[in-house]
């Protein structure tokens, strides 16, 4: 067996490590998952759209109704009531002050029950399926509360509206009318409360003040028969009590009374002065004492102390400097505790003759008392009892005055709610929104589809580009095969015509998947083409003349690549051999509408070379092919034979290339017999069929048994997966196809 010519081509045993660009998530790769997984996400969106019409289709149209007031607790409208009735209703409402606590109330079961009843919504819907299995009555059970109750609050929304001080009152319902009804009537039913608790308040205010004047009517009549019996008694008949000779007493007893006063008010002034001064605090006695030398001091002290923090955090505190300022400062200090203890001797001297002074004016007042005792004793007892009298009868005045006010508050009081806009009948519902629940379905949809698709693509195994297939075995992409559909060709000529009846002889020559022969313009011959060129430049000293191309399993167009390689090979005038070495289910024959009489198993079993030797092609007599032939029983002994060794020596003389079409290297061990005696291999990997882990183990299997692997080819590819995508469009357009799409179908596999 020939050992391998250039040992530097073999490839590393392991795969090549990913680049940052590679493992980092790209745009582009996002771009080429979403195209790969199109279908799940489009049924994403179909099951979202669906759910959304669903949802439109069976959910009862809600209309809304809103009233919007404002509840103003400063306002008030009450016709003169006094501080006593103003002070009492107040004290009732301490709870009703905040607007928190109106929208508590506004949803409190008392209003909530109150519109039920008033409106009857127990036989209108929602609320009349509450009662289904027992029909209203006109009483509810605990359970039907609870359940009127929390369907009737499920439907109300009341909120303060942003921004402002107004409050909202919405109300949800299938029926709209039933909706602006509801919002009104619970405005209605919570004003009428309040008027209702505001009434109550003031008719209990007026019921006390009744009972108040029924016993002070008592006290004004007692009053009243003291004093005329006082006068009668005192011999005062038509005095007012002031007599001429009672004014020197009166006038000195008010003199002495005011003296008194004002030396008990020197008194308690010098007192709290002298108690100041005992606390020795500066600062006190200086708001009693401003202009005393005690303030310069002060100031100077509070210098000093200003100047010794800036030296002392300036040199520290043993700086001569420092001492002398704390020296200083002692002494200020000093004088000042003399100045205030002079102060505070002044203070006591003051204070005690303050002392003296009152005692002297208490005894002045309480002589002048003594004789005003005496001689307007019977005077004064008529002041008395006049004073008590005419108060009582002012007071009756006043609470009978005030009580025909509370009566008339009781009607007149007005509430501090005001009605901006009553509910109307809403014209639209404001759910379902058939636009807002489509596109609401829309986004989930694509979001489930998105999700589907990224774990769809994280269980996917499959080798889908070539930068799929580089990163799992490490080996370089000599070609992409795009995606084309050898049933999308258009007629050259119009049909009848001897150059339409040439070509369909010219293409009934081959199998439509031939496309380097059918179509040699076309961006899939590009593609062969490319990868003729890569064979050819990836040896360093001379061209590869035996080519084996093989796969992992079958189906992956391996026999199609190999027919159309040969034929790009072909059209460059080379000697070219295409031998079908699949001796168990090789389809060259059917490629090249050939007979498969003869083939490679006759030449390795018998001497007929000349009959197993084709020229399929008449415009191309260099290509020439070899079919599989009988199938034989042993096909792997043949391959691996001394015979086949001859043949492959004798090829490489005769023709400038050899393309050996073989078995998948995963279903049969056949191509691993042929593999080291090649000059280039490559493996063929087909997009969205081959498993990484099948493409790894056939890189492995050829590894061991010494293989050239030049590369692999990636077969029947997307292109819009490939990031070059927007390159092969613009190439396209230069080298003109007749397929349609030319992504629409699937490119034929190994029969």
């Amino acid at each position: 067996m020939e050992a391998p010519a250039v040992q530097s081509q073999r490839q590393p045993t392991g795969a090549a490590p990913l680049s940052q660009d590679q493992a980092a998530i790209s745009p582009s790769d996002v771009r080429k998952v979403l195209m790969k997984r199109k279908w799940i996400i489009l049924m994403g969106i179909v099951v979202g759209l669906a759910f959304a019409a669903l949802y439109i289709l069976t959910t009862i149209p809600q209309y809304e109704a809103i009233a919007l007031i404002d509840v103003n607790e400063d306002k008030t409208n009450n016709i003169g009531i006094t501080d006593l009735v103003q002070e009492q209703a107040s004290g009732l409402e301490a709870g009703l002050v905040r607007v928190a606590t109106e929208i508590k109330i506004m949803q409190s079961d008392t209003v909530s029950l109150d519109v039920i009843n008033s409106l009857d919504l127990y036989h209108k819907a929602p609320f009349s399926q509450l009662f289904r299995a027992h029909p209203y009555d006109g009483k509810l059970t605990a359970i039907e509360r609870e359940n009127i109750l929390k369907t009737f609050k499920g439907a109300t929304k009341i909120l303060l509206s942003s921004g402002t001080d107004l409050v909202e009152v919405r109300f949800r319902n299938q029926d709209p009318e039933v909706a602006a009804n509801v919002a009104n009537s619970i405005v209605d039913c919570y004003i009428d409360r309040t008027l209702r608790v505001r009434y109550e308040g003031t008719t209990r205010i007026s019921e006390w003040l009744a009972k108040q004047l029924d016993a002070l009517k008592g006290q004004v009549e007692s009053s009243q028969d003291q004093l005329a019996r006082y006068q009668r008694e005192n011999n005062l008949l038509g005095s007012t009590g002031d007599t001429g000779g009672d004014d020197l007493t009166i006038e000195n007893l008010r003199i002495a009374n005011q003296q008194l006063s004002e030396a008990e008010a020197d008194r308690v002034v010098k007192e709290a002065r002298y108690k100041m001064a005992q606390t020795r605090n500066p600062e006190l006695l200086l708001s009693v004492a401003p202009m005393t030398s005690l303030s310069q001091l002060r100031q100077q002290q509070a210098a000093l102390l200003v100047q010794l923090a800036q030296l002392q955090s300036k040199y520290g505190p043993d700086w001569p400097r420092v001492r002398e300022v704390q020296s200083s400062l002692a002494q200020v200090q000093r004088d000042i505790d003399v100045e205030i203890t002079n102060l505070t001797r002044r203070f006591e001297v003051e204070y005690t003759t303050a002392v003296n002074t009152e005692a002297l004016m208490r005894g002045r007042l309480e002589a002048a008392k003594q004789e005003a005792y005496e001689q307007n004793r019977s005077s004064a007892q008529y002041q008395i009892l006049k004073h008590g009298a005419e108060s009582a009868s002012d007071l009756y005045d006043a609470l009978q005055t005030r009580l025909k006010e509370a009566g008339i508050t009781a009607g007149l009081s007005t509430n501090t709610i005001d009605i901006v806009d009553r509910a109307t009948i809403p014209a639209r519902a404001v759910y379902p929104v058939k636009k807002n629940d489509a596109a609401i379905g829309f986004a989930a949809g694509l979001l489930l589809g998105i999700i589907l698709a990224l774990f769809a693509e994280t269980i996917d195994d499959t080798v889908r580009t070539s930068d799929d297939a580089e990163s799992v075995v490490g080996l370089p992409a000599l070609a992409v095969i795009p995606h084309f559909d050898p049933a999308a060709k258009k007629p050259l000529a119009v049909a009848g015509t001897p150059a339409a009846e040439a070509e369909r002889d010219r293409m009934a020559r081959v199998s439509p998947d031939l496309i380097s022969y059918t179509e040699p313009q076309s961006y899939v011959s590009e593609g062969f083409r490319t990868l003729r060129s890569s064979i050819m430049l990836s040896a360093v000293d001379r061209d590869p003349n035996l080519i084996l191309l093989t796969s992992s399993f079958a189906t992956e167009g391996k026999s199609t690549c190999a027919a159309n390689l040969a034929i790009s090979f072909a059209r460059r005038s080379a000697r070219v051999l295409l031998v079908d070495t699949d001796l168990r289910k090789g389809t060259l024959h059917m490629k090249f509408r050939t007979s498969n009489r003869f083939g490679l198993s006759t030449l390795l079993s018998r001497d007929l070379e000349g009959e197993a030797y084709e020229h399929p092609l008449p415009d191309l007599p260099n290509l020439t092919l070899v079919t599989r032939g009988p199938i034989t029983v042993n096909p792997g002994e043949m391959l691996a034979s001394r015979s086949m060794e001859d043949l492959l020596k004798r090829w490489r003389t005769e023709y400038d290339h050899v393309i050996l079409d073989t078995s998948p290297v995963l279903a049969v061990a056949d191509t691993l017999s042929l593999a080291p005696l090649v000059d280039a291999s490559i493996i063929l990997v087909r997009s969205g069929v081959t498993r990484k882990k099948a493409l790894l183990r056939t890189r492995e299997q050829m590894r061991r048994v010494n293989a050239r692997v030049q590369g692999i080819v990636v077969n029947d590819v997307d292109l819009r997966l490939e990031n070059y995508y927007t390159y092969s469009k613009r190439y396209n357009y230069t080298y003109k196809s007749t397929y349609g799409a030319g992504y629409g179908g699937g490119m034929d596999a190994e029969q």
